[in-house]
């Protein structure tokens, strides 16, 4: 199928706008979907009738504006969250040497009624999901009882933690918050530090509350489900 790109054939800068555009509403419109490999560009310039040089334009507007992402060797695709950049807020550039805590304020407000609805909305699949991710949590942490740490096991440890927050944003099946949400927990990334997080993680019960989340949300328990995360998340800044 060719498109029409209503714009001068001169103009390469308006023309690649053009073109990124037409690839922004094949998104919206579900044509491609989050994790979806984009087509060759070969086909994309077949499809759009442009140069080889627009193309690359678009893309490359695209991939700054945080909707495609290249992956070497394997192609360009859809990023899951299409859209959003690493740190869309600007959390990074506020001046504040310490962020955790304002971070972890914001989602005490937020994360214990996201977690209600995920216990009201969340699907088989989905529980799934995050059962799988909850048992690798208890795993990795178990590992961190030795006396020596492996610091990849914490980075491991911290991936999932984050991975399964992020689950519980999308089982909610809100999608304001399912995009709002992963800004504030991706935005602590941006001061992980090992240290810190294995003392935060020695500080707490050693039994992990996620499995209790997670059996909460499974038998749809919404009132169960706000307080454990409550609790989850004032254990972990106190």
């Amino acid at each position: 199928m060719k498109y029409k790109l209503e714009v001068a054939m001169s103009n390469l800068k308006t023309l690649s706008v053009s073109v990124a555009s037409a690839i922004e509403n094949q998104i919206i419109e579900g044509v491609l979907k989050p994790g979806d490999q984009v087509p060759s560009e070969q086909e994309l310039i077949e499809t759009y009738n442009v140069s080889r040089s627009t193309l690359r334009e678009a893309i490359k507007s695209l991939v700054s504006k945080g909707t495609l992402e290249i992956r070497r060797g394997k192609g360009t695709f859809v990023c899951q969250l299409p859209g959003m950049t690493e740190d869309p807020l600007g959390l990074n550039f506020m001046g504040i040497d310490n962020l955790d805590p304002y971070l972890y304020e914001a989602r005490i407000i937020f994360e214990p009624e996201i977690c209600s609805l995920s216990a009201q909305r969340a699907t088989d699949a989905e529980i799934k999901i995050l059962q799988k991710l909850s048992d690798s949590i208890d795993e990795l942490d178990k590992q961190l009882q030795g006396e020596e740490t492996d610091e990849t096991i914490i980075k491991k440890l911290y991936e999932k933690d984050k991975a399964f927050h992020i689950m519980i944003c999308r089982t909610c099946q809100n999608p304001v918050l399912e995009r709002l949400m992963p800004i504030i927990i991706q935005s602590i990334s941006l001061s992980y530090n090992p240290s810190t997080f294995k003392n935060r993680l020695t500080k707490k019960p050693r039994q992990s509350t996620h499995n209790k989340i997670c059996k909460a949300i499974a038998s749809h328990d919404k009132d169960q489900a706000r307080a454990l995360m409550y609790q989850h998340l004032y254990n972990s800044i106190n």
